[in-house]
Order: structure tokens, then sequence, then C-alpha cells
């Protein structure tokens, strides 16, 4: 585990912007508390480890209710996907190239968020 880049505590930031205010509370408590690991060899999926919360057993996850886009660093488009547990707590972040290409390095400026 590692602690979380500048650019991943803004991005997680943002999304919690967007979110209603017990779901933004809970999102940025969370985030002060995280730390990160790589789940896949390019980065494109980052799992977290919340100091203090134990998480149950696994049974699914869901989406914070967000979708953001921004590019890869060769222009690419990427999907970007904040998961939480089944507890609404903190889980992985994902980067998704939809042309099957490993991720090369997000350019976390152009992030916009729907």
């Amino acid at each position: 585990m590692r602690p979380l880049t500048h650019e991943e505590c803004a991005l997680i930031a943002a999304f919690a912007d967007k979110l209603d205010e017990s779901e933004r509370t809970q999102l940025l408590d969370d985030l002060k508390l995280s730390t990160a690991s790589e789940a896949t060899h390019d980065g494109s999926r980052i799992v977290f480890d919340i100091t203090g919360y134990e998480r149950p057993q696994y049974r699914g996850q869901h989406l914070f209710n967000i979708e953001g886009k921004m590019l890869d660093s060769d222009g690419a488009e990427l999907s970007v996907l904040l998961h939480a547990d089944e507890n609404g707590r903190l889980l992985e972040l994902e980067f998704i190239r939809w042309d099957a290409s490993d991720l090369l390095g997000p350019c976390w400026e152009t992030l916009r968020l729907q």
C-alpha cells in the first residue's frame, strides 16, 4: 500500500463535490484515511484500504453515481469510475480505455465529470 497521490486525492474530492451531503462527507472522510495499491499492471484499477475500517466480505460493489471522462497521455479517451463497497465506502478507482490498450498515464487536468 502507498499514500494516495495528489492527483488521486483531487479526483476523488471532485467526485465527492457532486454527491449529496451524507455521501460526500463519508467519501471525504474515507479519503483522509485511505492508502492505495494498483490492482493491475498498468495502474488502470486502484484499490483503497481505509485505516480502521474492516471491509465486509465481498458481496458486490456499486458506482458512485457519477462518471468521469479524461484523456490518456496519447489522447485516447478514458472513462473514470469510482466504486464503493456494499456499505458505500471508498473501494476502487478504475480507468477504462475503450481501445483495449494499456493505460499510459492519465492527463489529470482533462477530467470532466458527468
